[in-house]
Formats: C-alpha cells, structure tokens, sequence
C-alpha cells in the first residue's frame, strides 16, 4: 500500500491537555426476581425504592433503573414483554453528596424480604459507593507553558 499527497500544517499556538477531576459519586445495586411475573416484580421493586428514596428526603443528580432481560438495551422500543423467566432490576444514583448516595446503598437489602417475593440474586452484597472521576479535554496556550526537562540523579 503506497501512501501520497500528505501535507503538514504549520504547528498550532495551542498545546491538548487531559485533564481530570472529581464529578461527585455514584453507586449501583441490583437484585434479579424470578418468574412468575419477574418484570412486574422488578417495576414493582424499582417503585418501592424511589419512594422509600423519597420519604428519605434523598435526591440525587441522577437516578437510572434498568431492567435486564426486559428493556436495558432498547429501554421503550423493546415492547412489551412475555413472561420472562428472570428480570435483573439495576438501579444506579450519582450525585455530590457522599452520605445521600450512602444512604441509598442501605436500600437495596430491604427489599429482599419487605419487596416483591421472588429475590434470587443478590450476591454482591451492598452497593460500594465509588467517587466519579471525569475527563476534560482542553486547549491551553503554548505561551503559558514553560517546557523543561530535569534529571535527577539517586
């Protein structure tokens, strides 16, 4: 294969930087219901949590339900389902404050046994609270850096 016609440009007075910082936290619990009507369980569920969330007075910046087997990769273009032998509900929270997302952790497990009959998996125990750490790109002036190299010798 023969590459031609390549031209440079002349360097930019820019310099790409990637920069990286602390977007707040989120967590994400998940529990699986079993046929029959796992679908209806798990919506079933996902109501009890936000209003339990609710009651709490906690909100967060954002709150994701997702039920697998159901509707998490196509959400409403899926249609309706039959009855599915086993839905995973996923719920995740991401906000600023740590104790709120904490809190929400807290409120999976009840739901195993004052929730929808019908809990099969559980086995990752509480959700862990994790920082969230975002990514910016951005262009800096090469006039404000002042490039150098050190060597330093043990």
């Amino acid at each position: 294969m023969r590459v031609f016609g390549i031209q440079g440009r002349p360097a930019t007075d820019s310099l790409k930087v990637s920069i990286s910082y602390s977007a707040g936290y989120k967590a994400v619990g998940t529990l699986v219901y079993s046929w029959p009507a796992a679908h209806a369980k798990a919506q079933a569920a996902d109501k009890i949590l936000r209003e339990r969330l609710d009651r709490l007075g906690l909100h967060f910046d954002q709150i994701l339900t997702e039920f697998v087997g159901a509707n998490a990769t196509h959400g409403p273009l899926a249609g309706a389902s039959a009855d599915l032998p086993e839905v995973q509900l996923r719920v995740g929270v991401r906000g600023n404050d740590r104790k709120g997302i904490e809190r929400f952790t807290k409120e999976i497990a009840p739901l195993i046994l004052t929730g929808p009959p019908g809990v099969t998996g559980f086995a990752g125990g509480r959700p862990k609270v994790e920082e969230i750490v975002a990514y910016w790109p951005a262009l800096i002036p090469k006039s404000e850096i002042n490039a150098r190299v050190e060597i330093v010798e043990a």
